[in-house]
C-alpha cells in the first residue's frame, strides 16, 4: 500500500523537499576521481551557505552509487518553508552553483513536493 507523508515543522506549517538531480555531462564526474572528490566538496561548501537562510531547515546531498549510464550523478535534498524557494532561487550561493556547474550539467530534474 502506498504511503503518504506531510511533515510539519511548525504547527500547522507543511516543510517542502526541494530535490535537484543532476547528470553531468560524459567525463566531468567520475565518482572515485580525485577531481570528483573536489567536486564534491565545493558543491557541498556551496550548499552549506544555504542553510543560513531562514527556512532553510537542512541540506543533503547524495552520491549515485550505481554507474550506469542511465543514472543521474547526485542528487541535492533541501528541506525548507516553501515559502523560502523563491529566496533560495536569488540567494548567492543559487546563483555561484549555477555559475560554476552549470555548463557541466547535461540534465537535471528538479522536483519539489511536501
Amino acid at each position: 500500500m502506498v504511503q503518504f507523508i506531510r511533515k510539519h515543522s511548525k504547527e500547522g506549517e507543511i516543510d517542502m523537499k526541494h530535490l535537484i538531480i543532476v547528470k553531468f555531462k560524459e567525463n566531468v564526474w567520475v565518482r572515485e576521481s580525485e577531481a570528483s572528490r573536489k567536486m564534491l566538496a565545493d558543491i557541498r561548501e556551496i550548499f552549506d551557505q544555504t542553510q543560513q537562510i531562514e527556512g532553510v531547515h537542512t541540506v543533503n546531498i547524495y552520491e549515485n552509487v550505481t554507474p550506469r549510464p542511465n543514472r543521474h550523478d547526485l542528487m541535492i535534498e533541501m528541506e525548507m518553508d516553501p515559502e523560502v524557494l523563491p529566496v533560495y532561487d536569488a540567494c548567492a550561493a543559487h546563483q555561484e552553483w549555477k555559475a560554476k556547474y552549470g555548463d557541466a550539467i547535461q540534465s537535471k530534474t528538479i522536483f519539489d513536493y511536501e
